[in-house]
């Protein structure tokens, strides 16, 4: 019988802007090269944006309506009342989030054929509402795999009124897939399913992962090159050619740690002359607030660059930038940061020592002898580290780098995909 996956999210193919909307890439692009090997059908069902609105991502979607096209699948646009011009209501509106999910179930009526296996890959946690209203879709035997990225307990974004609706939701929602045999709830990784285990009462077996990873191809041509920092003038970072570099970078949120980076900062710098902190933080998360508290706490040090663009190319040149002494993942928050995996793949040849938080999904990335291990809360401790770490005898820094090369390749996504697609869906 065929095989047909849908995707559901809401970034990653009109847009890429987040963390989820790569994730959706790399099954986009990791799917494109599995389609030459088996015979299985993709569709993508997508939160609608306006091709003409400055959040279109044109390569996203060309990506992913070539696969559906070589697959034979279905390009299929969700509700979206923002009349397509943003994604933001997405996380702001739970009705978003329930207009979106019954427009699925809508779709799904309407594409798939009960004589195939239809299998159903959900996207973040807006698309938990889908399990609301599963019941609705003619085919009972669809399966579903939910894969939130965030929760509630896990995050605190929004007002407390809000947070507490969704936690109360998530949970109704969570007991809606446990009573359900053709459903379950996947992790991101390790770290965040002993979250939701704690939090909500998840079980996760062996095969309930699809762990985070990166499409490495997209990156070797970074690899092969190196960086001065004049090389960084073309991004505005005036520096001295002499002076190091201790750098962060991700979505402005609260869940990403760079509050925390900013006090640790404050205790620091001054044992630290020759050291720059460069914040590549852009303002886009909703959390404007979140943005000028980091910049207000700043402002009482110096030496410090705060850079509010998305721009990966300047996250990528810093990371090959041979004057970066550490990099920062000071994340509280997180199931699992790409600038984990990210930091890691890049040290290939470099000089740079990693802190990573130790507190969320981080250390899925490096194990402690790959890395720096802080609680970001602790403001003395977390500044001690930076100062550590750069500080640290060549020889033992040495060590803690080369080590990552061991355990790279696990994180590589296509092969994660391949996996979870075996274990869950078919033999491959």
């Amino acid at each position: 019988m065929k095989k047909h996956i849908i995707i559901a999210t809401y970034d990653g193919i009109g847009t890429h802007y987040s963390g989820v909307g790569t994730i959706a890439k790399n099954i986009v692009d990791s799917f494109t090269i599995l389609s030459d090997r088996i015979d299985i059908k993709i569709s993508i069902a997508y939160v609608n944006v306006n091709k003409q609105s400055k959040v279109f991502n044109e390569e996203c979607f060309e990506a992913a309506n070539n696969l559906i096209t070589k697959t034979k699948g279905k390009m299929i646009s969700l509700c979206n009342t923002t009349k397509g011009q943003s994604e933001w209501d997405m996380w702001r509106s739970f009705d978003e989030w329930n207009y979106t999910c019954v427009s699925l179930v809508t779709a799904l009526n309407l594409i798939l054929d009960q004589n195939e296996e239809n299998f159903i890959l959900l996207n973040d946690t807006p698309f938990l509402f889908f399990a609301k209203y599963k019941d609705l879709v003619n085919d009972k035997n669809i399966k579903c795999f939910y894969f939130p990225l965030s929760t509630g307990k896990n995050h605190a974004f929004g007002d407390q009124d809000w947070r507490n609706n969704r936690i109360r939701v998530e949970q109704k929602c969570f007991d809606l897939v446990s009573k359900d045999y053709n459903s379950k709830v996947i992790a991101l990784g390790k770290r965040f399913a002993e979250r939701m285990s704690e939090d909500y009462g998840l079980y996760f077996g062996k095969d309930d992962f699809l762990q985070n990873g990166l499409f490495f191809d997209r990156y070797m041509d970074y690899l092969d090159r190196k960086f001065t920092n004049q090389d960084l003038k073309k991004f505005g970072i005036e520096i001295e050619k002499d002076s190091k570099l201790i750098f962060a970078w991700g979505r402005c949120s609260v869940a990403k740690g760079f509050k925390e980076l900013a006090l640790a900062w404050v205790k620091a710098h001054k044992q630290l002359p020759n050291h720059y902190l460069i914040l590549q933080i852009p303002n886009n998360s909703g959390e404007p607030n979140y943005f000028f508290e980091v910049q207000e706490i700043l402002a009482s040090t110096s030496r410090y660059i705060v850079i509010d663009d998305f721009n990966p190319e300047i996250w990528k040149t810093i990371l090959r930038t041979e004057s970066t002494d550490v990099v920062c993942i000071p994340s509280i928050m997180d199931p699992f940061p790409h600038t984990s995996i990210e930091a890691k793949f890049f040290s290939s040849g470099m000089n740079y020592i990693t802190i990573i938080s130790d507190v969320d999904g981080a250390v899925d990335a490096f194990g402690r002898n790959e890395s720096l291990y802080v609680d970001p809360r602790n403001t003395e401790l977390f500044a001690q580290k930076i100062v550590e770490a750069i500080t640290m005898d060549y020889k033992s820094r040495r060590k803690i780098i080369d080590r990552n090369k061991e355990t790279i390749d696990k994180f590589n996504f296509p092969e994660i995909l391949e996996k979870f697609i075996r274990n869950n869906i078919m033999e491959i």
